[in-house]
Protein backbone atom coordinates (compact mmCIF):
# COMPACT_ATOMS: atom_id res chain seq x y z
CA UNK A 1 0.00 0.00 0.00
CA UNK A 2 2.72 2.61 1.03
CA UNK A 3 4.74 1.64 -2.22
CA UNK A 4 1.74 2.43 -4.61
CA UNK A 5 1.29 5.62 -2.80
CA UNK A 6 4.44 6.96 -3.29
CA UNK A 7 4.16 5.77 -6.89
CA UNK A 8 0.80 8.10 -7.66
CA UNK A 9 2.27 10.62 -5.35
CA UNK A 10 5.87 10.47 -7.52
CA UNK A 11 3.51 10.12 -11.03
CA UNK A 12 1.20 12.83 -9.67
CA UNK A 13 4.50 15.40 -9.40
CA UNK A 14 5.61 14.20 -12.93
CA UNK A 15 2.60 14.94 -14.21
CA UNK A 16 2.50 18.23 -12.86
CA UNK A 17 5.96 19.59 -13.51
CA UNK A 18 5.12 18.34 -17.33
CA UNK A 19 2.14 20.55 -17.62
CA UNK A 20 4.11 23.53 -16.21
CA UNK A 21 6.84 22.51 -18.78
CA UNK A 22 4.90 22.23 -22.12
CA UNK A 23 4.80 24.98 -24.40
CA UNK A 24 2.13 27.11 -25.07
CA UNK A 25 0.82 27.56 -28.57
CA UNK A 26 0.64 31.79 -29.52
CA UNK A 27 -0.79 33.58 -32.21
CA UNK A 28 1.72 33.44 -35.57
CA UNK A 29 3.52 30.24 -34.15
CA UNK A 30 3.66 27.68 -37.47
CA UNK A 31 2.68 24.12 -36.50
CA UNK A 32 2.55 20.98 -38.68
CA UNK A 33 -0.42 18.26 -38.13
CA UNK A 34 -0.56 14.83 -39.18
CA UNK A 35 -2.99 12.27 -39.46
CA UNK A 36 -1.79 8.86 -40.20
CA UNK A 37 -2.81 7.71 -43.31
CA UNK A 38 -4.60 10.32 -44.44
CA UNK A 39 -2.85 13.01 -45.94
CA UNK A 40 -5.54 14.75 -47.03
CA UNK A 41 -6.21 15.89 -43.42
CA UNK A 42 -1.99 16.88 -42.84
CA UNK A 43 -0.40 20.08 -43.69
CA UNK A 44 1.28 22.93 -42.41
CA UNK A 45 -0.99 26.04 -40.78
CA UNK A 46 0.26 29.07 -39.23
CA UNK A 47 -1.81 30.44 -36.21
CA UNK A 48 -3.35 33.64 -37.46
CA UNK A 49 -3.41 37.10 -35.02
CA UNK A 50 -7.09 35.60 -33.54
CA UNK A 51 -5.59 33.03 -32.62
CA UNK A 52 -7.38 30.42 -35.23
CA UNK A 53 -6.01 28.01 -38.21
CA UNK A 54 -8.68 27.05 -40.95
CA UNK A 55 -8.45 23.46 -41.24
CA UNK A 56 -9.73 21.61 -44.28
CA UNK A 57 -13.28 20.20 -43.69
CA UNK A 58 -13.54 21.51 -40.12
CA UNK A 59 -13.09 24.85 -40.97
CA UNK A 60 -11.93 26.89 -37.69
CA UNK A 61 -10.16 25.86 -35.44
CA UNK A 62 -9.21 27.59 -31.87
CA UNK A 63 -4.87 26.72 -31.49
CA UNK A 64 -3.31 29.32 -29.51
CA UNK A 65 -3.47 29.62 -25.54
CA UNK A 66 -3.03 25.86 -25.52
CA UNK A 67 -0.48 23.19 -25.40
CA UNK A 68 0.26 20.72 -28.63
CA UNK A 69 -1.06 17.85 -26.45
CA UNK A 70 -4.45 19.75 -25.97
CA UNK A 71 -5.04 20.63 -29.55
CA UNK A 72 -4.09 16.99 -30.48
CA UNK A 73 -7.39 15.81 -28.40
CA UNK A 74 -9.07 18.26 -29.78
CA UNK A 75 -8.37 17.44 -33.45
CA UNK A 76 -8.93 13.65 -32.82
CA UNK A 77 -12.53 15.05 -31.51
CA UNK A 78 -13.57 16.78 -34.71
CA UNK A 79 -11.99 14.19 -36.88
CA UNK A 80 -13.75 11.49 -35.82
CA UNK A 81 -17.02 12.25 -38.20
CA UNK A 82 -14.64 11.95 -40.76
CA UNK A 83 -11.65 9.45 -39.71
CA UNK A 84 -12.31 5.79 -37.91
CA UNK A 85 -10.26 6.49 -34.71
CA UNK A 86 -7.85 9.47 -35.48
CA UNK A 87 -4.20 9.28 -35.06
CA UNK A 88 -2.85 12.51 -34.99
CA UNK A 89 0.58 14.32 -34.33
CA UNK A 90 1.57 17.93 -33.89
CA UNK A 91 4.96 19.28 -34.37
CA UNK A 92 6.21 23.16 -34.00
CA UNK A 93 7.94 24.25 -36.99
CA UNK A 94 8.46 27.59 -36.30
CA UNK A 95 7.49 29.63 -33.28
CA UNK A 96 6.63 33.75 -33.52
CA UNK A 97 9.09 34.98 -31.26
CA UNK A 98 11.98 32.91 -30.43
CA UNK A 99 13.45 35.19 -28.09
CA UNK A 100 13.97 34.66 -24.19
CA UNK A 101 14.22 37.36 -21.65
CA UNK A 102 16.83 37.85 -18.41
CA UNK A 103 16.55 40.73 -15.98
CA UNK A 104 17.56 40.68 -12.47
CA UNK A 105 21.29 40.56 -11.23
CA UNK A 106 22.97 38.79 -13.70
CA UNK A 107 25.91 40.44 -15.42
CA UNK A 108 24.53 40.82 -19.14
CA UNK A 109 20.89 41.83 -18.42
CA UNK A 110 18.38 41.70 -22.10
CA UNK A 111 16.72 40.01 -24.67
CA UNK A 112 18.67 36.93 -26.15
CA UNK A 113 17.62 34.89 -29.90
CA UNK A 114 17.43 31.19 -29.23
CA UNK A 115 15.91 28.59 -31.87
CA UNK A 116 14.87 25.75 -29.57
CA UNK A 117 13.92 24.98 -25.31
CA UNK A 118 17.06 26.12 -23.13
CA UNK A 119 17.98 24.86 -20.10
CA UNK A 120 18.34 27.49 -17.24
CA UNK A 121 22.44 26.64 -16.27
CA UNK A 122 22.75 27.75 -20.21
CA UNK A 123 20.63 31.03 -19.53
CA UNK A 124 22.71 31.49 -17.14
CA UNK A 125 25.88 31.33 -18.28
CA UNK A 126 25.18 33.16 -21.91
CA UNK A 127 24.33 35.91 -19.71
CA UNK A 128 27.61 35.98 -17.76
CA UNK A 129 26.64 34.39 -14.68
CA UNK A 130 24.99 36.01 -12.12
CA UNK A 131 26.67 39.51 -10.50
CA UNK A 132 25.95 38.63 -7.35
CA UNK A 133 26.97 35.68 -5.57
CA UNK A 134 24.50 36.09 -2.82
CA UNK A 135 21.68 35.21 -5.45
CA UNK A 136 18.73 32.41 -3.41
CA UNK A 137 16.31 31.84 -6.10
CA UNK A 138 15.74 32.27 -9.69
CA UNK A 139 12.40 32.35 -11.20
CA UNK A 140 11.54 31.56 -15.07
CA UNK A 141 7.97 33.92 -15.68
CA UNK A 142 6.10 32.15 -18.65
CA UNK A 143 4.89 34.02 -21.72
CA UNK A 144 1.44 32.94 -19.91
CA UNK A 145 2.08 34.12 -16.25
CA UNK A 146 2.97 31.00 -15.02
CA UNK A 147 5.58 31.21 -12.15
CA UNK A 148 8.55 28.79 -11.42
CA UNK A 149 10.89 29.45 -8.32
CA UNK A 150 14.38 27.46 -8.15
CA UNK A 151 16.64 27.68 -5.49
CA UNK A 152 19.60 28.37 -6.52
CA UNK A 153 21.43 25.69 -4.92
CA UNK A 154 19.90 23.55 -6.88
CA UNK A 155 21.30 24.98 -10.44
CA UNK A 156 25.01 26.07 -8.74
CA UNK A 157 25.85 23.92 -5.98
CA UNK A 158 28.97 22.24 -6.05
CA UNK A 159 27.29 18.69 -4.60
CA UNK A 160 24.29 18.22 -6.71
CA UNK A 161 23.23 16.56 -9.82
CA UNK A 162 21.06 18.55 -11.79
CA UNK A 163 19.08 17.32 -14.51
CA UNK A 164 19.69 20.11 -17.40
CA UNK A 165 15.64 18.90 -18.75
CA UNK A 166 14.08 20.22 -15.38
CA UNK A 167 13.97 23.58 -16.05
CA UNK A 168 13.67 24.62 -20.08
CA UNK A 169 12.86 28.63 -20.83
CA UNK A 170 10.71 28.59 -24.19
CA UNK A 171 10.30 31.59 -26.10
CA UNK A 172 8.67 34.24 -24.88
CA UNK A 173 9.42 33.00 -21.44
CA UNK A 174 11.99 35.61 -18.91
CA UNK A 175 14.63 34.40 -16.40
CA UNK A 176 14.35 36.84 -13.02
CA UNK A 177 17.54 36.66 -10.67
CA UNK A 178 15.86 38.68 -7.66
CA UNK A 179 18.87 41.03 -6.25
CA UNK A 180 19.50 39.78 -2.65
CA UNK A 181 19.69 42.74 -0.56
CA UNK A 182 23.02 44.12 0.64
CA UNK A 183 24.04 46.90 3.05
CA UNK A 184 25.46 50.01 1.06
CA UNK A 185 28.63 50.38 3.04
CA UNK A 186 29.55 53.06 0.76
CA UNK A 187 26.39 55.28 1.16
CA UNK A 188 26.17 54.65 5.10
CA UNK A 189 29.98 55.54 5.11
CA UNK A 190 28.84 58.81 3.47
CA UNK A 191 25.99 59.62 5.43
CA UNK A 192 28.10 58.82 8.58
CA UNK A 193 30.93 61.18 7.53
CA UNK A 194 28.14 64.24 6.67
CA UNK A 195 26.75 63.31 10.52
CA UNK A 196 30.15 63.72 11.98
CA UNK A 197 30.55 67.39 9.79
CA UNK A 198 27.47 68.52 11.56
CA UNK A 199 28.24 67.35 14.69
CA UNK A 200 31.73 69.11 14.97
CA UNK A 201 29.80 72.42 13.35
CA UNK A 202 27.33 72.38 15.80
CA UNK A 203 30.16 71.52 18.75
CA UNK A 204 31.77 74.67 17.45
CA UNK A 205 28.84 76.82 17.14
CA UNK A 206 27.80 76.21 20.99
CA UNK A 207 31.61 76.98 21.97
CA UNK A 208 31.19 80.28 20.52
CA UNK A 209 28.09 81.10 21.93
CA UNK A 210 28.68 80.54 25.21
CA UNK A 211 32.22 82.86 24.80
Amino acid sequence: MKFVLIFLVSATIFQIQGQVQEYILQAGDVISIAVVEHPEFSGRHKIRPDGRINYPVIGEIDAASMTTAQLVKIMQGKLSSYVNNPVVSISIEAYYANKIFVIGAVSRPGEYQIYEPIDLLKVIAMCGGVSNSKVKLFKIIRADGTVVTINSKEILGVNTSYDTKKYLLYPGDTMFAPHSFQIPWGVVASILSVLNISLNILLITSNLSRK
